[in-house]
């Protein structure tokens, strides 16, 4: 469910005080009874083989260019600029990035966002910026609740459980239908490598060609679908009061980070010229009929374009922050095993991992995986990128896949129940050798010095190994954790994370 699930991304820089405890006693009792699992069919015309385009990909290199490519290309924009996020921080990263939208809605670009409801309140700012006439903004599947945080949300999730499960997990940044962002990353300054308490590990790529106007459909569906609303229908907003709330909190936000605002400024002025790949690119999307049927649109177009193409016939590189046991992915994984296909899984520690629940329910099924002959490498929760500003506490949240060096998959959506069944997802599959080699080495080759690799040890036991560094206990797990991750288990809520 959305409040357990995504409590993982947004408590990725809260301390633990009282206010995540009490958080966590809420929703620990809201999905006690949250654990049904949709009989799985898809019609045969949701598997149809979707259309392939020549295109060109750039693989963004670090964290902070992400953000400044976002800016390079929203300041030369021309015509229109659309984007769609499930959590866009009023950060320094976030307010930095509305201000340039609406300079750019200034100069008579039209622009249209569109973000999920779960981690907006009573932003009054939201709306003000709205107001502008070049400028709008919808909200998906918005909650009742606005006022007095998380307690009266909870509430009122729990008598709405079926509605407000469903949640918008789609990244997406289009600027005049010339240059389009795809990959995991929300917006924020912890995707971004600009928090001092915690930062993600995260891609995107930077996509040119004809295949963006699928994407504008797509978004085009979802705008016009009545899973968006006006922000203005959402969020209650007086004119005379609340007039200039959003320059009254950019101006609050800035004020106390001076030092972030001069290095992303210098990071849009040194911004080299990207270096495309030519590819073969094949659009991926969800259904908006997921949010009442659950089904895994997303995955099992996937799999059927995997089995009409027989990929992976070697190897599968798989990345993913969340590995969450499911039927599906057993079944997955067994095939592969049947085929001796050689698979190998890039995804948190216990430690490094935003997630209590999700890091617990990955600590029982690892044995399963390594019982398969799988390969894995777990993220160091100590893992320095210094290319960031910051080098705080690390979390894993690449989404990608390789197939064979060759299909590459980047996208939202995680390899977990949650991102199958209930959130909108979408992705882009890019057949090109000399990508997946550069993904590859994005993910793993030139980063190895921040991964613990998983092996078989005495009896039952694992040893983890690190540039000469080993141990037989999980690293970095706190002694209490062994505890707490087996009261999580004791839940049966694996499907609903």
């Amino acid at each position: 469910m959305a409040l357990i699930s995504r409590y993982r991304d947004f408590t990725a820089n809260w301390q633990p005080d009282l206010s995540r405890r009490v958080l966590l006693v809420f929703i620990t009792g809201l999905i006690a009874g949250c654990t049904s699992k949709p009989e799985q069919w898809l019609d045969k015309t949701s598997l149809i083989l979707p259309d392939t385009y020549l295109g060109q990909v750039y693989l963004i290199p670090d964290a902070p260019s992400a953000l400044a490519h976002r800016i390079e290309a929203v300041r030369e924009s021309q015509a229109y600029i659309e984007a769609e996020y499930f959590s866009w921080a009023g950060d320094v990263s976030g307010m930095t990035l509305w201000q340039e939208l609406r300079a750019a809605a200034d100069r008579g670009v039209k622009v249209r966002i569109i973000v999920d409801d779960l981690l907006f309140f009573d932003d009054k700012w939201l709306v003000d910026i709205d107001t502008h006439p070049n400028l709008s903004i919808k909200i998906f599947n918005p909650f009742n609740a606005r006022k007095l945080g998380w307690l009266t949300r909870a509430a009122d999730f729990e008598m709405h459980r079926d509605k407000l499960n469903h949640r918008l997990h789609e990244k997406y940044f289009n600027v005049d239908g010339e240059v389009m962002i795809l990959g995991g990353r929300n917006i924020g300054d912890d995707y971004f490598g600009y928090s001092p308490k915690a930062n993600f590990f995260d891609l995107d790529v930077m996509v040119k060609g004809e295949v963006i106007t699928e994407y504008e459909h797509n978004f085009d569906n979802l705008w016009a679908s009545q899973l968006t609303v006006p922000v203005s229908e959402v969020i209650g907003f007086n004119p005379k009061k609340h007039s200039g709330s959003f320059d009254k909190a950019h101006d609050k936000v800035m004020s106390e980070n001076r030092p972030l605002q001069e290095s992303i400024s210098r990071k849009v002025s040194a911004l080299p010229t990207p270096e495309y790949i030519g590819a073969s690119l094949t659009p991926i999307f969800d259904s908006a009929h997921k949010g009442t049927d659950s089904q895994s649109y997303l995955r099992k177009r996937i799999e059927h374009l995997a089995n009409v193409n027989q990929w992976p016939v070697e190897e599968l590189f798989l990345s993913t922050p969340y590995m969450i046991e499911s039927d599906e992915h057993q079944a997955l994984f067994s095939g592969l095993a049947e085929r001796e296909v050689e698979v190998t899984v890039l995804t948190n520690s216990v430690a490094s991992n935003d997630s209590p629940f999700a890091s617990a329910y990955y600590q029982a099924y690892r044995p399963a995986l390594m019982a398969k002959g799988i390969h894995i490498y777990e993220y160091d929760s100590h893992a320095l990128h210094y290319s960031n500003f910051y080098n705080a506490n690390a979390y894993y949240h690449n989404k990608a896949f390789i197939a064979d060096n060759t299909m590459s998959f980047i996208g939202s959506s995680n390899f977990d129940p949650r991102s199958d069944m209930t959130n909108l997802e979408l992705g882009l599959l890019i057949e090109s050798q000399v990508f997946a080699t550069e993904l590859k080495t994005y993910l793993l080759g030139s980063h190895k010095d921040k991964f613990w690799l998983v092996s078989q040890g005495e009896g039952e036991n694992y040893v983890w190994s690190k540039q000469g560094e080993r141990t037989g206990k999980e690293p970095r797990m706190k002694s209490d954790n062994r505890f707490i991750n087996s009261f999580y288990r004791m839940l049966k809520i694996q499907n609903e994370l």
